[in-house]
Protein backbone atom coordinates (compact mmCIF):
# COMPACT_ATOMS: atom_id res chain seq x y z
CA UNK A 1 0.00 0.00 0.00
CA UNK A 2 2.86 2.38 0.87
CA UNK A 3 4.63 1.53 -2.41
CA UNK A 4 1.43 2.19 -4.38
CA UNK A 5 1.03 5.54 -2.64
CA UNK A 6 4.66 6.39 -3.40
CA UNK A 7 4.31 5.48 -7.08
CA UNK A 8 1.17 7.60 -7.33
CA UNK A 9 2.92 10.57 -5.75
CA UNK A 10 5.92 10.29 -8.10
CA UNK A 11 3.71 9.96 -11.17
CA UNK A 12 1.61 12.94 -10.09
CA UNK A 13 4.72 15.06 -9.57
CA UNK A 14 5.97 14.21 -13.06
CA UNK A 15 2.64 15.26 -14.56
CA UNK A 16 2.79 18.54 -12.66
CA UNK A 17 6.18 19.33 -14.23
CA UNK A 18 5.00 18.72 -17.78
CA UNK A 19 3.56 16.17 -20.14
CA UNK A 20 6.09 13.55 -21.19
CA UNK A 21 5.69 11.72 -24.48
CA UNK A 22 7.99 9.15 -26.00
CA UNK A 23 9.54 10.19 -29.32
CA UNK A 24 7.88 8.78 -32.44
CA UNK A 25 9.70 7.05 -35.28
CA UNK A 26 8.52 6.25 -38.79
CA UNK A 27 9.97 5.56 -42.22
CA UNK A 28 8.94 5.37 -45.86
CA UNK A 29 10.47 4.29 -49.15
CA UNK A 30 9.94 6.04 -52.49
CA UNK A 31 11.37 5.04 -55.86
CA UNK A 32 10.83 6.66 -59.27
CA UNK A 33 11.41 5.16 -62.72
CA UNK A 34 11.43 7.91 -65.36
CA UNK A 35 11.53 8.39 -69.11
CA UNK A 36 12.20 11.99 -70.21
CA UNK A 37 11.92 12.77 -73.92
CA UNK A 38 13.34 16.18 -74.91
CA UNK A 39 13.10 17.94 -78.25
CA UNK A 40 16.45 19.59 -77.48
CA UNK A 41 18.75 16.78 -76.32
CA UNK A 42 18.46 13.03 -75.93
CA UNK A 43 15.82 10.89 -74.29
CA UNK A 44 16.97 9.96 -70.80
CA UNK A 45 16.10 7.01 -68.57
CA UNK A 46 16.42 7.56 -64.83
CA UNK A 47 15.73 5.78 -61.58
CA UNK A 48 15.81 7.77 -58.34
CA UNK A 49 14.57 7.14 -54.85
CA UNK A 50 15.20 7.31 -51.12
CA UNK A 51 14.41 5.88 -47.74
CA UNK A 52 13.15 8.60 -45.38
CA UNK A 53 13.66 8.11 -41.64
CA UNK A 54 11.74 10.43 -39.30
CA UNK A 55 11.90 11.02 -35.58
CA UNK A 56 9.76 13.52 -33.67
CA UNK A 57 9.35 14.46 -30.04
CA UNK A 58 7.35 17.00 -28.06
CA UNK A 59 7.13 17.91 -24.36
CA UNK A 60 4.65 20.34 -22.84
CA UNK A 61 4.16 22.25 -19.62
CA UNK A 62 0.73 23.83 -19.55
CA UNK A 63 0.39 25.74 -22.81
CA UNK A 64 4.15 25.84 -23.40
CA UNK A 65 6.03 23.28 -25.48
CA UNK A 66 9.40 22.21 -26.83
CA UNK A 67 9.34 20.20 -30.05
CA UNK A 68 12.05 18.63 -32.18
CA UNK A 69 12.15 16.80 -35.50
CA UNK A 70 14.83 15.11 -37.60
CA UNK A 71 14.54 13.57 -41.07
CA UNK A 72 17.32 11.57 -42.74
CA UNK A 73 17.21 10.62 -46.43
CA UNK A 74 19.16 7.58 -47.66
CA UNK A 75 19.19 7.74 -51.46
CA UNK A 76 19.41 4.82 -53.87
CA UNK A 77 22.37 6.47 -55.63
CA UNK A 78 24.46 5.86 -52.51
CA UNK A 79 24.34 9.36 -51.03
CA UNK A 80 22.54 10.55 -47.92
CA UNK A 81 21.40 13.84 -46.45
CA UNK A 82 19.26 15.67 -43.94
CA UNK A 83 15.84 16.97 -44.97
CA UNK A 84 14.70 18.46 -41.64
CA UNK A 85 16.47 19.06 -38.33
CA UNK A 86 14.81 21.70 -36.18
CA UNK A 87 13.70 22.79 -32.71
CA UNK A 88 10.49 24.71 -31.92
CA UNK A 89 9.89 26.50 -28.61
CA UNK A 90 6.76 28.41 -27.65
CA UNK A 91 3.03 28.13 -26.96
CA UNK A 92 -0.27 28.31 -28.83
CA UNK A 93 0.13 32.07 -29.46
CA UNK A 94 3.79 32.40 -30.44
CA UNK A 95 6.76 30.14 -31.16
CA UNK A 96 10.24 30.29 -32.62
CA UNK A 97 11.71 27.63 -34.92
CA UNK A 98 15.44 27.13 -35.45
CA UNK A 99 17.49 24.75 -37.59
CA UNK A 100 16.77 23.26 -41.00
CA UNK A 101 13.19 23.23 -42.32
CA UNK A 102 10.86 24.62 -44.97
CA UNK A 103 8.65 27.63 -44.28
CA UNK A 104 5.13 28.14 -45.68
CA UNK A 105 4.58 26.92 -49.24
CA UNK A 106 3.60 29.93 -51.39
CA UNK A 107 3.42 27.97 -54.67
CA UNK A 108 1.55 24.71 -53.92
CA UNK A 109 1.51 22.40 -56.94
CA UNK A 110 -0.90 19.74 -55.68
CA UNK A 111 -0.12 16.24 -56.97
CA UNK A 112 3.18 17.18 -58.63
CA UNK A 113 4.66 13.69 -58.89
CA UNK A 114 6.59 14.68 -62.01
CA UNK A 115 6.99 18.22 -63.41
CA UNK A 116 9.69 18.75 -66.06
CA UNK A 117 9.77 22.32 -67.36
CA UNK A 118 11.12 22.67 -70.89
CA UNK A 119 13.98 24.88 -72.01
CA UNK A 120 15.39 25.62 -68.57
CA UNK A 121 12.95 28.54 -68.29
CA UNK A 122 12.79 29.89 -64.74
CA UNK A 123 9.62 29.23 -62.75
CA UNK A 124 9.52 31.43 -59.66
CA UNK A 125 7.95 29.56 -56.73
CA UNK A 126 8.62 32.22 -54.05
CA UNK A 127 10.90 29.73 -52.29
CA UNK A 128 14.34 31.35 -52.50
CA UNK A 129 14.20 32.15 -48.77
CA UNK A 130 11.89 29.29 -47.83
CA UNK A 131 14.62 27.28 -46.17
CA UNK A 132 16.60 24.06 -46.01
CA UNK A 133 19.87 25.91 -46.41
CA UNK A 134 23.33 24.35 -46.68
CA UNK A 135 26.11 24.20 -44.11
CA UNK A 136 26.83 27.86 -44.81
CA UNK A 137 23.60 29.10 -43.26
CA UNK A 138 20.76 28.38 -40.87
CA UNK A 139 17.18 29.40 -40.30
CA UNK A 140 15.16 31.25 -37.69
CA UNK A 141 11.38 31.63 -38.02
CA UNK A 142 8.83 33.33 -35.78
CA UNK A 143 5.18 32.21 -35.80
CA UNK A 144 2.30 34.29 -34.43
CA UNK A 145 -1.26 32.97 -34.15
CA UNK A 146 -3.43 36.08 -33.94
CA UNK A 147 -6.61 33.99 -34.07
CA UNK A 148 -7.97 30.78 -35.54
CA UNK A 149 -8.39 32.69 -38.82
CA UNK A 150 -5.16 34.72 -39.04
CA UNK A 151 -1.58 33.49 -38.65
CA UNK A 152 1.75 35.15 -39.39
CA UNK A 153 5.17 33.71 -40.13
CA UNK A 154 8.45 35.63 -40.33
CA UNK A 155 11.09 33.31 -41.76
CA UNK A 156 14.73 34.31 -42.13
CA UNK A 157 17.92 32.85 -43.56
CA UNK A 158 20.66 33.33 -40.98
CA UNK A 159 23.98 33.64 -42.77
CA UNK A 160 24.20 33.33 -46.53
CA UNK A 161 23.52 29.63 -47.04
CA UNK A 162 22.58 28.59 -50.57
CA UNK A 163 19.09 30.02 -50.77
CA UNK A 164 19.74 30.91 -54.41
CA UNK A 165 22.00 27.95 -55.23
CA UNK A 166 25.09 30.09 -54.63
CA UNK A 167 27.71 29.99 -51.89
CA UNK A 168 27.58 32.94 -49.54
CA UNK A 169 30.47 34.18 -47.46
CA UNK A 170 28.64 34.39 -44.08
CA UNK A 171 29.33 38.11 -43.64
CA UNK A 172 25.61 38.96 -43.51
CA UNK A 173 23.63 37.84 -40.47
CA UNK A 174 20.15 37.96 -42.02
CA UNK A 175 20.66 37.12 -45.70
CA UNK A 176 17.01 36.39 -46.45
CA UNK A 177 13.70 37.51 -44.98
CA UNK A 178 10.25 36.12 -45.78
CA UNK A 179 7.07 37.42 -44.07
CA UNK A 180 3.89 35.43 -44.79
CA UNK A 181 0.31 36.00 -43.59
CA UNK A 182 -2.46 33.40 -43.87
CA UNK A 183 -6.22 34.05 -43.70
CA UNK A 184 -8.77 31.26 -43.25
CA UNK A 185 -12.44 31.75 -44.10
CA UNK A 186 -14.53 28.61 -44.05
CA UNK A 187 -13.17 26.11 -46.56
CA UNK A 188 -10.93 28.72 -48.22
CA UNK A 189 -7.38 29.73 -47.25
CA UNK A 190 -5.62 32.80 -48.65
CA UNK A 191 -1.85 33.17 -48.22
CA UNK A 192 0.24 36.22 -49.15
CA UNK A 193 3.98 36.53 -48.82
CA UNK A 194 7.07 38.52 -49.72
CA UNK A 195 10.72 37.50 -49.73
CA UNK A 196 14.03 39.28 -50.15
CA UNK A 197 17.58 37.96 -50.55
CA UNK A 198 20.58 40.22 -50.11
CA UNK A 199 24.04 38.80 -49.40
CA UNK A 200 27.62 38.60 -50.65
CA UNK A 201 29.11 35.58 -52.43
CA UNK A 202 32.48 34.02 -51.87
CA UNK A 203 33.48 34.93 -55.44
CA UNK A 204 33.06 38.65 -54.67
CA UNK A 205 29.70 39.21 -56.38
CA UNK A 206 26.35 39.40 -54.59
CA UNK A 207 22.75 38.22 -54.67
CA UNK A 208 19.96 40.80 -54.58
CA UNK A 209 16.49 39.47 -55.38
CA UNK A 210 12.95 40.07 -54.17
CA UNK A 211 9.52 38.71 -54.96
CA UNK A 212 5.96 38.23 -53.77
CA UNK A 213 3.25 35.59 -54.01
CA UNK A 214 -0.49 35.24 -53.53
CA UNK A 215 -2.03 31.78 -53.14
CA UNK A 216 -5.53 30.42 -52.55
CA UNK A 217 -6.69 26.96 -51.50
CA UNK A 218 -10.34 25.84 -51.45
CA UNK A 219 -12.64 22.87 -52.05
CA UNK A 220 -15.00 22.54 -55.01
CA UNK A 221 -17.32 19.52 -55.41
CA UNK A 222 -15.00 17.21 -53.51
CA UNK A 223 -11.85 18.46 -55.24
CA UNK A 224 -9.11 20.45 -53.53
CA UNK A 225 -7.92 23.39 -55.65
CA UNK A 226 -4.76 25.53 -55.50
CA UNK A 227 -4.23 28.83 -57.31
CA UNK A 228 -1.02 30.87 -57.03
CA UNK A 229 0.65 33.82 -58.77
CA UNK A 230 4.19 35.07 -58.18
CA UNK A 231 6.58 37.75 -59.41
CA UNK A 232 10.32 38.14 -58.84
CA UNK A 233 12.90 40.81 -59.69
CA UNK A 234 16.68 40.48 -59.80
CA UNK A 235 18.36 43.80 -59.03
CA UNK A 236 21.66 42.74 -60.59
CA UNK A 237 20.35 41.56 -63.96
CA UNK A 238 17.04 43.50 -64.11
CA UNK A 239 15.40 40.19 -64.93
CA UNK A 240 11.72 39.80 -64.02
CA UNK A 241 9.89 36.48 -63.70
CA UNK A 242 6.10 36.06 -63.50
CA UNK A 243 4.72 32.59 -62.79
CA UNK A 244 1.34 30.99 -62.15
CA UNK A 245 -0.07 27.61 -61.16
CA UNK A 246 -3.58 26.18 -61.05
CA UNK A 247 -4.12 22.60 -59.93
CA UNK A 248 -6.63 20.27 -58.38
CA UNK A 249 -6.61 16.96 -56.51
CA UNK A 250 -9.69 14.73 -56.50
CA UNK A 251 -9.30 11.57 -54.43
CA UNK A 252 -6.31 9.77 -56.00
CA UNK A 253 -6.22 11.89 -59.17
CA UNK A 254 -4.35 15.15 -59.73
CA UNK A 255 -4.12 17.64 -62.59
CA UNK A 256 -2.27 20.94 -62.88
CA UNK A 257 -0.77 23.63 -65.08
CA UNK A 258 2.22 25.94 -64.60
CA UNK A 259 3.10 28.94 -66.74
CA UNK A 260 6.04 31.32 -66.47
CA UNK A 261 7.27 34.33 -68.42
CA UNK A 262 10.78 35.78 -68.12
CA UNK A 263 11.60 39.37 -69.06
CA UNK A 264 15.37 39.18 -69.51
CA UNK A 265 15.79 42.02 -72.00
CA UNK A 266 16.85 39.58 -74.71
CA UNK A 267 14.80 36.52 -75.72
CA UNK A 268 12.04 36.79 -73.07
CA UNK A 269 11.39 33.03 -72.86
CA UNK A 270 8.17 31.48 -71.60
CA UNK A 271 7.07 27.99 -70.57
CA UNK A 272 3.78 26.14 -70.11
CA UNK A 273 3.69 22.78 -68.34
CA UNK A 274 0.74 20.41 -67.90
CA UNK A 275 1.02 17.56 -65.39
CA UNK A 276 -1.15 14.77 -64.04
CA UNK A 277 -0.93 11.80 -61.68
CA UNK A 278 -3.06 8.91 -60.46
CA UNK A 279 -2.35 6.76 -57.38
CA UNK A 280 -3.58 3.22 -56.75
CA UNK A 281 -2.92 0.66 -54.00
CA UNK A 282 -0.54 -2.27 -54.45
CA UNK A 283 -2.25 -5.60 -53.71
CA UNK A 284 -4.83 -3.73 -51.57
CA UNK A 285 -2.10 -3.06 -49.00
CA UNK A 286 -2.76 0.23 -47.19
CA UNK A 287 0.93 1.02 -46.73
CA UNK A 288 1.91 0.52 -50.38
CA UNK A 289 0.90 2.50 -53.46
CA UNK A 290 1.79 2.96 -57.12
CA UNK A 291 1.47 6.26 -58.97
CA UNK A 292 1.38 6.81 -62.72
CA UNK A 293 2.37 10.37 -63.63
CA UNK A 294 3.25 12.46 -66.66
CA UNK A 295 4.02 16.03 -67.63
CA UNK A 296 4.17 17.81 -71.00
CA UNK A 297 5.97 21.12 -71.33
CA UNK A 298 6.56 23.58 -74.15
CA UNK A 299 8.98 26.51 -74.04
CA UNK A 300 9.25 29.40 -76.49
CA UNK A 301 12.21 31.64 -77.25
CA UNK A 302 14.69 29.84 -75.00
CA UNK A 303 17.27 31.23 -77.42
CA UNK A 304 17.00 33.19 -80.67
CA UNK A 305 14.51 31.27 -82.79
CA UNK A 306 14.70 28.19 -80.51
CA UNK A 307 11.74 26.42 -78.87
CA UNK A 308 11.69 23.27 -76.77
CA UNK A 309 9.34 20.47 -75.74
CA UNK A 310 9.63 17.86 -72.98
CA UNK A 311 7.45 14.82 -72.30
CA UNK A 312 8.16 13.10 -68.98
CA UNK A 313 6.60 9.94 -67.53
CA UNK A 314 7.13 8.48 -64.08
CA UNK A 315 6.20 5.28 -62.28
CA UNK A 316 6.47 5.83 -58.52
CA UNK A 317 6.20 3.25 -55.77
CA UNK A 318 5.67 4.28 -52.13
CA UNK A 319 5.89 2.04 -49.10
CA UNK A 320 5.43 3.25 -45.52
CA UNK A 321 6.79 1.07 -42.73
Amino acid sequence: MKKSTLYTAVFSSLLSVGAIAAPSFDANFEINTDVIDKEIGDTTYLQTGRVELNTHGKHTSGDNFVEGKGTIELKVNGTSGIADAYLKIGNSDIDVQLGRFEATNLFPKGKDVVVENAGGVTVYEANKARGRTSDNGGQIALHLNASDAVTFELATIYGAGDADNATGDNTTSIAGIRPVVTFKAGAATITAGYESLDYELTNGSNVSQSGFALAANFDVSGANVNLAVTQMEDDNTDEEVSSMTANMTYNNFGLGIITSNVDDGANDPSVTTLYTAYTMPVFDIDNASMTLAASYSTADDVATGVNDKVLATRLRFNYTF
